[in-house]
């Protein structure tokens, strides 16, 4: 608001430059708030369907070479990584295959569960121990799952009974 003063001074007052000053940082911390939350989302879609690819090639290596391929999760330094290899192993992710995946940031965490008779390919029957491996951070869980006859596929998990937003992913059922 611009005021003219008696002398031809024109200028806004400190309350109305503060003003401006506060709804400006607002809105700044909102859009930050709100791209944080939508590269963390980002960052899970992607880095599921990565796990989802390596999944499906190792198993596409295992068929190929008529070869038992176990799955074991790990770490590698701060990231968590899958490994597939012919021999069950401990600890690292090594792999006497070649096969290993590392998420490509260490705010995602890798859990996992499966069958008592082996996380993995059986390329000799064309079959699967059957699992799941679930990424997470903060934007949500993202559930790939191994069937018995081989089937691979992502799905989103709820978090307190609330579904997230992962756009192209179907809810767990």
């Amino acid at each position: 608001m611009k005021r003219y003063l008696p002398d031809g001074q024109q200028g806004m007052t400190l309350i109305e430059i503060l003003l401006v000053i506060a709804i400006t940082a607002i809105l700044s911390a909102t859009g930050i708030s709100s791209w944080q939350n939508y590269r963390q989302r980002a960052v899970l879609e992607q880095s599921s369907a990565r796990l989802l690819a390596f999944l499906t090639r190792a198993q596409a290596a295992a068929n190929w070479r008529n070869q038992t391929y176990l799955l074991q999760v790990g770490k590698q330094g701060a990231r968590g990584c899958v490994a597939a290899s012919q021999t069950k192993r401990n600890g690292e992710c090594d792999t006497d295959s070649g096969l290993r995946f590392v998420l490509p940031e260490p705010s995602l965490n890798l859990e996992v569960s499966h069958s008592d008779i082996g996380f993995g390919f059986y390329g000799i029957r064309n079959t699967a121990g059957t699992g799941h491996i679930v990424v997470s951070n903060q934007a949500g869980r993202v559930k790939v799952i191994l069937s018995a006859k081989g089937r691979l596929r992502r799905c989103s998990e709820s978090i307190n009974g609330q579904q997230p937003y992962l756009p192209g992913l179907s809810p767990c059922q």
